[in-house]
């Protein structure tokens, strides 16, 4: 099984000292049958005065920092390594209504994707719209599976 190296770096630089609110962290992936943590480390500078770990409804690790000094710079370093197991496309098996984009999710899954659906960055200009439609069979329904594998791909260049 291929061992995953993911480190995530944001950094925060302000012109003056500024004290720091109460920061919620999300950066460990969840395990699944696919996919298992092996070793997570997360640094951040400056050290918080409390760091505590929660879990929310989706079963995600929240880590909640509190700052109790000023600073120039917040940063906040993850580096993870996960064992994962790949599965071959032709054994991925997509529910049949979702088959072929565009469809409709269900009003059971709606309330659970609502937010990872809605536009979270402003696109005045639809710009993603435009990429993603490079994508898309022009005169036709196209294959969900692959137009996933086709931006997963475009993305990796």
């Amino acid at each position: 099984m291929p061992v995953l190296s993911i480190s995530h770096v944001t950094t925060y630089r302000y012109r003056q000292p500024v004290s720091f609110d109460e920061h919620r962290i999300m950066v460990r992936p969840l395990e699944s049958y696919d996919q298992r943590l092996i070793d997570a480390e997360l640094v951040i500078t400056p050290e918080p005065s409390e760091l505590r770990w929660v879990q929310d409804v989706f079963g995600n690790a929240v880590g909640i920092a509190r700052f109790d000094r000023r600073a120039t710079e917040l940063r906040f370093d993850s580096r993870v390594s996960m064992e994962h197991t790949p599965v071959e496309p032709e054994r991925i098996d997509i529910e049949a209504y979702a088959r072929d984009y565009p469809f409709t999710y269900s009003s059971e899954d709606m309330p659970d994707l609502l937010r990872s659906i809605e536009r979270q960055h402003h696109d005045p200009f639809r710009q993603i719209d435009h990429w993603a439609r490079t994508f898309l069979d022009k005169d036709s329904r196209t294959g969900t599976l692959r137009l996933l594998s086709d931006m997963t791909r475009a993305i990796k260049r």
